[in-house]
């Protein structure tokens, strides 16, 4: 069945807001300044994202090391067993995040020191 003219238009318009958001949310994205690196036992941290540094988290579930480098943080080790946490990469605008599940650690980052 070949598509009709009115299905290809209602595409393109679908396509071009779908664009449109993830263009203003990509331009409009402010850099945090902040983690915050959470333990499932309830610590927390708070690392600022300004000095490019190594941090190594031991009293996770399994340990994990975090680096900052240019104003943004990642998973560099993690001992688990999938390594997933280290594919979410470089994280630096404000609400966003990279969780290890099995370390029970997150990374928020944010605007202000918490």
């Amino acid at each position: 069945m070949k598509p009709k003219k009115k299905d290809i238009i209602f595409g393109a318009v679908v396509l071009a807001i779908a664009f449109s958001i993830f263009l203003y949310y990509h331009f409009t994205a402010t850099s945090g300044a902040w983690a915050t690196v959470t333990v499932v036992n309830g610590k927390s941290i708070t690392i600022p994202l300004n000095k490019n540094e190594t941090y190594t988290i031991e009293d996770a579930s399994l340990p994990v090391t975090l680096e900052v480098i240019d104003g943004k943080i990642h998973f560099i080790n993690a001992q688990c067993p999938d390594h997933l946490c280290e594919g979410f990469g470089l994280i630096g605008n404000e609400g966003e995040f990279a969780i290890c599940i099995p370390a029970g650690v997150s990374v928020t980052v944010h605007e202000n020191a918490q």
